[in-house]
């Protein structure tokens, strides 16, 4: 928005704006906007944002929810309160919003975009292109979740990965040819937690480091919070404060982001543990959302699961996530690495 001239700041704490281009200013209240034009401007800030302090005496044209899929009923409301019409974007394929409170209020557990989308189908549009993934990394996310409409376009369309130097050691995991990888998961007895898993990760990473792909270029997705602390701790004892631009968290706070090269460490291998957790695990959306993540090398390092393991006879839904699993595995370039 500010790089077409249009007048716009952010207005919200002081940790709001840590991401912003430095050309965007940050106002805590937007009153504090003293050359703010009388018309044709933008702010950006949270839902609750507007029915605060921050915003109390403005009204908008129009509201713009972006990661709708990520906004309750509730929240919604908030700012639609303060403007004429509005605007939602978002993708009900991705992960619902996270609620915490109990409150009647967010029972439902639905994001507005969802509960919009489904009650009224033929007031959506969908936005087809992803200027995000290249090709080979679009092609099993729009055959399995958006009915092949979904279409790898712009700058990053045809573009493979690439490292300024040759890696000492992964070259057919890390070869650009090879834009998804499957590697099976090390151990056999691994819950929330993966140390011979992790160890790998951290490897990955330095071989890439050590071929010159920046740090910030790398994202590291997993499930579990206690695996994503080990990585995080294992990444620090090698490389210090270089880390910090590499996130390595759950997928909840991976949504919405992107890298260059994003790898997804599934961890558990106990597999009376995944048949316990099997609806968390397999869930479509969290595995989208990490899958959607990188634009031009996705490598996933996860159990495969044998044609034995079933959800059982009478959830059918289960049963469908179970075998899109295996459908995302096959698809992959399968590559070992000497880990057992």
């Amino acid at each position: 928005i500010a790089s077409e001239d249009v007048p716009v700041i952010k207005v919200g704490a002081v940790t709001s704006g840590r991401a912003l281009d430095k050309c965007i200013k940050r106002f805590d209240h937007g009153e504090d906007w003293r050359e703010r034009p009388d018309t044709g401007y933008v702010i950006g800030a949270t839902p609750f944002a507007t029915c605060t302090e921050r915003l109390q005496n403005f009204a908008f044209d129009t509201v713009i929810f972006d990661e709708a899929s990520q906004i309750t009923v509730p929240l919604a409301v908030m700012a639609m309160r303060k403007a004429r019409r509005f605007v939602f974007v978002g993708d009900h394929k991705q992960l619902p919003p996270v609620v915490l409170s109990k409150s009647v209020l967010n029972s439902s557990g639905f994001s507005v975009f969802s509960k919009l989308i489904t009650k009224n189908p033929m007031t959506s549009t969908m936005l087809s292109h992803t200027y995000r993934m290249n090709q080979v990394l679009s092609r099993w996310p729009s055959d399995h979740h958006y009915e092949g409409k979904l279409i790898a376009a712009g700058a990053n369309a045809s573009r493979q990965f690439a490292l300024p130097e040759f890696p000492k050691k992964y070259d057919e995991i890390l070869d650009g040819k090879n834009a998804f990888v499957f590697i099976e998961s090390p151990g056999s007895n691994a819950r929330t937690a993966n140390r011979a898993e992790a160890e790998l990760v951290v490897d990955l990473v330095a071989t890439a480091f050590d071929a010159g792909l920046s740090p910030g270029e790398i994202g590291i997705v997993t499930p579990y919070r206690s695996h994503g602390k080990m990585m995080r701790g294992m990444l620090a004892q090698k490389f210090g404060r270089l880390i910090e631009p590499i996130v390595t968290d759950t997928v909840e706070r991976m949504q919405g982001q992107e890298r260059e090269m994003i790898i997804i460490s599934l961890c558990s291998t106990d597999k009376q543990f995944i048949q316990a957790i099997a609806p968390f695990f397999f869930q479509y959306e969290r595995l989208n959302v990490s899958i959607t993540r990188p634009k031009t090398k996705l490598i996933l390092i996860g159990p495969r699961i044998s044609s034995d393991f079933s959800a059982g006879s009478h959830d059918v839904e289960l049963q469908a996530m179970i075998d899109s699993y295996r459908s995302l595995v096959s698809c992959a370039t399968a590559c070992r690495t000497g880990v057992v």
